[in-house]
């Protein structure tokens, strides 16, 4: 099972993607005996095992060490690039996002398909929405762009996002087609092409996969060159080009069909607790234990936007916008005495699906109540805006005072 989860949402399910597996996959599946399907936000993957005898609740077709399932996460809610913290101009250059099982991130004690969220040792620069760590694993998100001489957990630069590890931008990829154009740092005539795959006893890309047009030759030097590589299986693979070398996911499915991301698992990881398909034993770990169900459960969890909030007041009637706490405060504009324009929030609010309660208060109101300013809706066009260079988001908000 694979869950996806998002802070934004109240029960943090996010039923946002269709995950269907890729069509070599699917053939794989079927010969394993095989099924599966989405239930609500989980990817649930069923297989048919011995019931009785020495090899009860093993594989009835067995699991090969060398078999990969990938699966694709195709997008069908609009709204949730709007609410969820995501580089869009990254998926607008075309990178996507890429999860396995062979990153092995437990640091926040589930079993995560994402990397690792850890502490940047030395130099950094960072820009709102990135994340980094302390040495305890809490993961912090920057709100205002700095380097290493405001680290964690200096407030004005980051919020603190607890012990949870989430997708980031490290988790993204350019997906390249089976023929597609490189360049090289260095010009040249002749280009020798090499591939090497994922080798499950060094745990390293450096499996040598034979390919046909492997030498290209031109008349001048060039840095431009063209890899056909039609005999390739979609995955991830090292493709080294004279001295160049490309880290690289080839699928032309992900590429045509703008898929947002990838989830690819492999059968080789050691049994038993974590992040192999089968126990020790060699069965699975999906049965029941003293009457209850139990599951080999994965996790992709997304971290909600942080915006800053800014309230237009057309009519000129409001004095100020408070939080009953005080965690967020609003700033006038202008902030002299006089009419306010706007209010905007002192640093980014987390969106989230149940409603923050900000209060109002007017000049004048016919009862004693002050009314409660209105969330964004990330089904309003142009809700979210950005500034630039810092990328700072804004959620802007009409009241009708």
């Amino acid at each position: 099972m694979t869950e996806l989860l998002h802070d934004y949402y109240k029960n943090l399910q996010c039923r946002d993607f269709d995950v269907i597996p890729s069509e070599e996959t699917r053939q794989l599946m079927k010969s394993k005996q095989m099924m599966w399907r989405m239930a609500g936000n989980k990817l649930v993957v069923l297989i048919k095992v011995v019931n009785s005898g020495p090899d009860k609740d093993k594989p009835a077709a067995g699991i090969d060490p060398t078999d990969k399932f990938l699966f694709y996460l195709q997008l069908n809610k609009p709204q949730f690039n709007i609410v969820t913290n995501v580089d869009t101009d990254k998926l607008g250059e075309g990178k996507r996002y890429y999860f396995t099982n062979l990153h092995q991130n437990d640091i926040d004690g589930g079993m995560c398909l994402t990397k690792k969220i850890k502490a940047v040792a030395g130099p950094a620069s960072y820009f709102p929405g990135d994340f980094t760590a302390d040495g305890t694993g809490t993961v912090f998100e920057c709100i205002k762009s700095t380097n290493e001489t405001n680290n964690p957990p200096v407030a004005a630069f980051w919020h603190d996002r607890g012990k949870q590890q989430y997708v980031s931008g490290e988790d993204m990829t350019v997906p390249k087609t089976r023929i597609e154009t490189y360049k090289v740092s260095v010009p040249a005539k002749k280009f020798d092409i090499r591939v090497y795959g994922f080798n499950i006893l060094t745990k390293q890309y450096d499996l040598s996969i034979p390919i046909k047009n492997n030498l290209v030759t031109t008349d001048t030097n060039t840095e431009f060159v063209q890899a056909q590589l039609p005999e390739l299986l979609p995955g991830r693979y090292k493709l080294k080009i004279n001295t160049d070398e490309f880290d690289v996911f080839i699928d032309d499915s992900v590429v045509y069909n703008n898929v947002f991301g990838v989830m690819e698992i492999f059968a080789h990881l050691p049994g038993g607790p974590g992040f192999g398909l089968l126990d020790t034993d060699g069965t699975v770990k999906d049965k029941p234990a003293g009457g209850v169900a139990s599951w080999l459960r994965y996790k992709i969890r997304f971290a909600n936007r942080l915006a800053y909030w800014k309230y237009n007041t057309p009519r000129h009637g409001v004095t100020g916008i408070t939080h009953a706490t005080s965690l967020f405060s609003f700033d006038p504009t202008p902030a002299a005495p006089g009419d306010k324009e706007f209010f905007t929030s002192g640093k980014p609010i987390p969106l989230f699906e149940k409603p923050w309660e900000f209060k109002v208060n007017v000049q004048s109101l016919s009862n004693d109540e002050d009314p409660l300013a209105p969330n964004p809706d990330p089904n309003v066009p142009a809700m979210l805006s950005r500034t630039f260079p810092q990328k700072d988001y804004y959620c802007t908000i009409n009241l009708n005072y």
